[in-house]
């Protein structure tokens, strides 16, 4: 709710609602047919109130977005949650699941304080899948200090601290609330590397008309924010580092991976990224984050005892394009471990593609996806041979209410799990085929 000298006037939330539709059910009390119709009057205005009706109430009817900078000072509450199904009929060591989850049980709460040109971001999360219940998932604040300092455009030169996801992947750049399928793909999540706490320097610019992005961020090391009982005591002591660009070569490219907005011409983006760090025993649980092509074992499990410490570097390209409901998403990834203190143990390599595409049947109603991922190298044998794993997937989106309320529905065919991640509702080296079904439910 934005404040300053233009702010919403305050006002009893039962004098402003519409009678005869009050989506929350407040009684109306009026004492004779005038006062009713002052009230109906009066409520046609529809302005934003607040109240108290058996606990605070903030209602507004659909105003359209508000112009924020003009506040100095704006708190917004937003949330979202995904109910999935999924079934999966094992041919691997694992067996079969059927189940009910709850995924991003998210409430966030972000805004600005002082000046439009410092922002903070919090948000609040919970799934199904763990024993912990809620975790600050995202907790962050920005400055744009090329606008407020050096009187450049908005978002042109900015620093960030907190924790965050770092900047690296298309697909991690991108939020879970837009995504296609209902998961990111298998390479996706092997070279994910997650979110973290440190601080970055970001911007934006339209060079020769080009709109482009950038951040570069020092964090404490990859993949090191995702559990809440994460300590320092956990981490080694070498920070890692990430940095991701992007171009949209033929104008503003549309958020989301698909083509919801039915663009009338070409849309294209062009990203890369490249990360690094130095990990070692001394950070026990950051030593056991690496997993391995194609049994999705931890790298340390693997390492002779006599290994104390290796490099990580992994890079990605990616291109994004958009035409009249048709999205098409290629991406390839790169991991490389190396200078393996003690063990002789050789330089390992790993490398990734994704090809996804979709297409609305009925405009910005249904689209029907379709998708092809692989990891493949040499680091679940040590470098002694080449491993690697295929995941193959249709499926299928109904917007009911654009990003905010949708039913998806998809079916892959996956031989082998390199990774560990609860989020794809399968474990390390599951192979077989997975069923999911979700609905999203947002504001």
């Amino acid at each position: 709710m934005a404040t300053g000298q233009d702010s919403f006037s305050p006002g009893s939330l039962s004098s402003r609602s519409s009678p005869t539709e009050n989506p929350i059910d407040l009684p109306i009390s009026t004492s004779d047919n005038s006062q009713a119709t002052e009230i109906e009057e009066e409520s046609k205005t529809l302005e934003p109130v607040s109240g108290f009706a058996e606990g605070f109430v903030i209602a507004s009817p659909d105003l359209g977005s508000i112009p924020m900078r003009e506040y100095p000072f704006s708190v917004r509450l937003s949330g979202w949650l995904q109910l999935r199904h999924a079934l999966f009929e094992s041919d691997g060591p694992n067996r079969g699941r059927n189940a009910f989850s709850l995924e991003r049980i998210r409430i966030g709460i972000d805004g600005h304080a002082y000046t439009p040109d410092l922002q903070y971001n919090f948000v609040l999360d919970a799934n199904s899948d763990q024993a912990v219940q809620v975790t600050f998932l995202d907790a962050f604040a920005s400055y744009d200090f090329g606008r407020n300092q050096l009187g450049m455009d908005a978002n042109s030169l900015g620093f960030r601290v907190g924790k965050w996801k770092s900047p690296f992947s298309r697909s991690r750049e991108e939020s879970a609330r837009r995504f296609q399928f209902t998961e990111r793909s298998v390479a996706n999540l092997f070279f994910d590397i997650g979110r973290a706490t440190g601080v970055s320097l970001y911007g934006s610019n339209n060079l020769l008309s080009v709109p482009s992005r950038f951040e570069i961020a020092l964090i404490n090391g990859l993949n090191t924010g995702r559990d809440a009982v994460l300590s320092a005591n956990d981490l080694d002591q070498n920070f890692g580092w990430s940095a991701r660009t992007s171009v949209d070569p033929l104008g503003q490219f549309s958020e989301g991976e698909s083509d919801l907005a039915w663009s009338d011409q070409s849309s294209l983006r062009f990203g890369a990224g490249v990360a690094g760090s130095r990990v070692d025993r001394s950070g026990n649980r950051e030593f056991d984050r690496t997993r391995v092509v194609a049994s999705g074992r931890s790298l340390s499990d693997l390492l002779p005892p006599s290994v104390e410490a290796y490099d990580i570097a992994l890079f990605t390209v990616d291109a994004h394009w958009k035409l009249r409901g048709l999205s098409l998403i290629a991406e390839h990834h790169w991991r490389i471990l190396s200078q393996f203190s003690g063990g002789g143990v050789p330089d390992l390599s790993d490398h990734g593609l994704l090809v996804q595409g979709g297409y609305f049947l009925i405009p910005q109603r249904l689209e029907i996806l379709a998708r092809w991922s692989s990891v493949a190298g040499n680091s679940g044998t040590l470098g002694t041979s080449d491993q690697r794993t295929d995941e193959i997937a249709t499926g299928a989106v109904w917007f009911i209410k654009g990003q905010n309320v949708k039913y998806t529905t998809d079916v892959s065919w996956i031989d082998g799990v390199p990774t560990d991640s609860s989020r794809l509702s399968l474990l390390p080296g599951d192979e077989g085929w997975l069923l999911r079904s979700q609905l999203q439910i947002g504001f």
